[in-house]
């Protein structure tokens, strides 16, 4: 089995950190993305759609998505499964917004046009963070899909926070705070993100 990652992606992060739960590194090989556009690149060639994270199965099935990744290695796991939690979409949905923002300021000429629906992008991640918040109660400190979405999502924003101009250590330091404290529990979520290292 393979699983083609990048260091940066929040999506690649749940699915390594699945697969390290379940203790399955000895049979997953990790294949690190550095040039995701160049069309010769190892990933680009072998795997059709060229996105990240894509898993490949010992019998050549690929799986393109962090939750379908993440439900695959599910069903291989020596501990509990961490699906099935409705709330982990919540903190999908915020990502992808986020995303959309970071790759539209990093390249894209700004106009009103897109300045406004960035506003509003960003408006609708607050909001959905407040909520967040509060759907921690829920979660706890349990390693599922929902905490799991939730860290990646807390940790990549900082990593992007510049992009952003949004601080969300000032907006929402419970948030900060648990994403740390769940980090230092569950080692496969602290040594699945070293973006920078």
């Amino acid at each position: 089995m393979k699983l083609w990652y990048s260091k940066t992606s929040p999506y690649a992060r749940k699915a390594i950190v699945t697969l390290r739960h379940h203790h399955l590194e000895q049979k997953v090989s990790l294949l690190e993305t550095t040039m995701a556009f160049d069309a010769k690149a190892p990933h680009n060639v072998d795997n059709p759609l060229g996105r990240i994270p894509a898993f490949q199965t010992d019998s050549g099935q690929w799986l393109y998505g962090s939750y379908l990744i993440a439900d695959y290695l599910d069903h291989f796991g020596q501990n509990s499964p961490l699906i099935p939690s409705s709330k982990s979409r919540l903190a999908d949905g915020i990502l992808e917004n986020a995303m959309i923002v970071v790759a539209e300021r990093m390249m894209r000429k700004e106009s009103d046009w897109w300045h406004s629906r960035q506003e509003q992008l960003l408006e609708r991640c607050l909001r959905s963070f407040a909520q967040l918040e509060k759907d921690l109660d829920a979660f706890e400190d349990d390693l599922n899909m929902g905490t799991l979405t939730a860290v990646c999502l807390v940790d990549w924003w900082l990593l992007r926070q510049s992009v952003l101009g949004v601080n969300l250590e000032d907006e929402h330091p419970f948030l900060i705070k648990w994403a740390a404290q769940m980090n230092q529990r569950y080692p496969e979520l602290a040594d699945s993100w070293a973006p920078l290292a």
